[in-house]
């Protein structure tokens, strides 16, 4: 047996609850002739304006529709609110770093003030008014609660925009918090691409009490938990505000190699690549004759110094030359080939 629904005739209203506690809660169908969500605009609830699928777009939505006097509503809405909605926005997304919306969506409008309690006893946050059920109509199955997943991303890698995931209607038996949670966390979209911005690659830096470090990110539509600055192995601190920066105090001088980490979803980061630079003052090298050879000798630094030599400079091949270790100067043998030199501290 099946009954329609016409939420906005109250003599129908004990009738549909019945109707929703008896059948809603003991047949469920899975929705196979809408595979995408086509858009729709309806009430928001607290300020009157018009609410859009599309608003949303780069999230996965949940719909969940309701009624003030539908127990089983009642029921899904004490569990949806704080284990999806709240859920999904103190985790920062889905298991993926995805952002999740929750739009719960009236379906009586008759009594407002029963509404608003009822609003205000679930905690809802994001509340429709689709008093006509012009987003009801392709998700219909004639009961409620009835509920929608729907991929608003426009980048996943396993979806479509826009597709309709998961569509059910009656609550426990057919629709549970696991059940839509599983949808939800399917969706995946690619890895953020996150690079250092500052200090660049390959300069000098005078020494300094500190160093300001900047990464830059393309999400790629996660939400970025937090992004952390490395030298090397170590650790030198993390930062989730944006722009992405952080001041590295007691920076000693020698070589460093920075990158960056960008932490996203439950468990998953990307890197950046190394941005390898030097703290100290600049190497100035100089190449003078020495009898029948050459004489390359610098200044301007202390340290472990490697010369290295290469015979072109597009595309250039350096080779290690000789051993200057911690000397600043080293005897380059003449020969007739032309070649290229450089002071570099390991």
């Amino acid at each position: 047996m099946k009954t329609s629904i016409a939420l906005h005739i109250n003599a129908l209203k004990s009738i549909l609850s019945a109707a929703v506690v008896a059948l809603g809660l003991t047949f469920g169908i899975q929705t196979t002739n809408a595979q995408v969500a086509t858009n729709f605009t309806i009430v928001n609830h607290a300020n009157g304006q018009p609410l859009s699928l599309t608003n949303y777009q780069g999230s996965i939505i949940l719909l969940d529709f309701w009624a003030y006097w539908c127990g089983p509503c009642q029921a899904a809405a004490s569990d949806i609110e704080p284990n999806t909605a709240q859920y999904y926005r103190n985790a920062g997304g889905n298991i993926n770093g995805v952002p999740v919306q929750v739009i719960s969506i009236s379906m009586d409008c008759s009594d407002m003030p029963l509404e608003d309690s009822y609003i205000t006893d679930y905690g809802l946050e994001l509340v429709a008014d689709d008093c006509d059920n012009v987003a009801f109509a392709q998700f219909d199955n004639n009961y409620i609660p009835q509920f929608a997943v729907i991929n608003g991303t426009t980048n996943s890698s396993n979806y479509g925009s826009w597709q309709i995931l998961y569509s059910n209607y009656g609550y426990l038996t057919n629709s549970t918090v696991p059940t839509l949670k599983s949808f939800i966390d399917a969706v995946q979209t690619p890895a953020p691409i996150i690079m250092v911005t500052n200090p660049v690659n390959g300069t000098v830096i005078a020494p300094s009490s500190s160093i300001t470090l900047g990464a830059k990110i393309t999400t790629n539509g996660k939400i970025i938990k937090n992004v952390a600055f490395y030298n090397g192995a170590t650790l030198l601190g993390s930062t989730t505000n944006l722009p992405y920066s952080l001041t590295w105090s007691n920076v000693q001088a020698g070589a460093k190699s920075v990158f960056a980490r960008a932490y996203y979803g439950t468990s998953s980061s990307s890197d950046s690549a190394a941005v390898n630079f030097r703290v100290g003052t600049s190497l100035v090298a100089k190449l003078s004759t020495q009898g029948t050879n050459f004489l390359l000798s610098w200044t301007g630094a202390t340290g472990n110094f490697q010369v290295q030599a290469a015979t072109n400079l597009a595309g250039a091949v350096w080779q290690n030359y000789g051993t200057a270790g911690t000397n600043t100067s080293l005897v380059i043998t003449r020969t007739n080939t032309a070649a290229f030199y450089r002071v570099m501290i390991p």
